[in-house]
C-alpha cells in the first residue's frame, strides 16, 4: 500500500504519557481484588528495563482465584498492615524483574495509585531509581516525585 502524499499530521504521545500507558496495561494483569496497579522502569535512554503489577507470589493462590480478599473482608485501611495482603506490589515486582543494575538512574512509572507505600519507597530508594511518576487513573493528574525527598520520612 502506498503512503499518502499529504499525510495528516498526527500527535505522538510524550514519553511520560507513553510509559504511563505501559504501566496502565501492566495494571490490567493484576490479580488483586482491591487495587490494580502497574509499574514500568525505564532507563535514561528510554528503554524499558522491568515491568510489574500487584499479584500473589508464584504458586500462591490469589485473591482473584479465591474470590475473596482478607483486607476487604476485614475493612483494613489502605497503607496499613501489609502483612495481611497476599500480593507483592507492582513497584517491587518491577524492581525484582529489572534487577538493581538496570534501576540505577531510571524512572519508574506507576499507574493505579497516587501515592507510594513506605515499603515500596524503601525498595525504590535502594534500587537507585531517580524519578517516579504516578497516575491514579486516566482522569487524574500525573504526580512526579523525586525519591530522595522520601529519605527524611524513612
Amino acid at each position: 500500500m502506498e503512503e499518502p502524499t499529504n499525510a495528516v499530521a498526527r500527535k505522538r504521545p510524550a514519553w511520560d504519557e507513553y510509559f504511563l500507558r505501559f504501566a496502565a496495561q501492566a495494571a490490567a494483569r493484576s490479580d488483586c481484588l482491591r487495587a490494580q496497579v502497574g509499574a514500568v522502569i525505564v532507563n535514561p535512554r528510554r528503554k524499558v528495563k522491568g515491568t510489574g503489577y500487584n499479584n500473589s507470589p508464584v504458586g500462591v493462590e490469589s485473591c482473584l482465584a479465591r474470590g475473596i480478599c482478607y483486607r476487604i473482608e476485614h475493612n483494613i485501611e489502605s497503607g496499613t498492615r501489609y502483612e495481611t495482603c497476599r500480593s507483592i506490589h507492582a513497584e517491587q515486582n518491577a524492581i525484582i524483574q529489572a534487577g538493581e543494575d538496570n534501576c540505577v538512574g531510571s524512572t519508574m512509572y506507576i499507574y493505579g495509585h497516587d501515592l507510594v507505600c513506605i515499603l515500596c519507597k524503601r525498595f525504590i530508594l535502594n534500587a537507585g531509581i531517580a524519578r517516579v511518576l504516578l497516575q491514579k487513573d486516566r482522569d487524574s493528574k500525573v504526580v512526579e516525585v523525586d525519591p530522595l525527598v522520601w529519605r527524611a520520612e524513612l
